[in-house]
């Protein structure tokens, strides 16, 4: 996997497991995106990365947010079912 590609995912990432920040609602549609129309080495990334936000133990308090002001119903379905069983 090349360095940049690496370096990108972990900076998504830390973005968005800073709980101390507002959550980047844009940044979050794009993975999803990844995830679902990406393939290979992209896909893998957004995948991890968003198994990662799935298993912050805080990752319950940014649903309502996520669910308000995303615009992919990818991601909405996606938060509804991984965050909420």
């Amino acid at each position: 996997m090349p360095a940049d590609m690496t370096m990108l995912a972990d900076h998504t990432a830390r973005q968005l497991l800073d709980f101390s920040q507002k959550l980047d609602i844009n940044l979050l549609d794009n993975v999803v995106n990844s995830m679902y129309y990406d393939v290979g080495s992209q896909q893998r990334l957004a995948q991890e990365v968003l198994t990662n936000l799935k298993d912050h133990p805080d990752a319950w308090t940014r649903v309502d947010t996520i669910l308000e002001f995303s615009q992919n119903m990818k991601t909405k379905v996606c938060v509804d079912f991984c965050f909420c069983l």
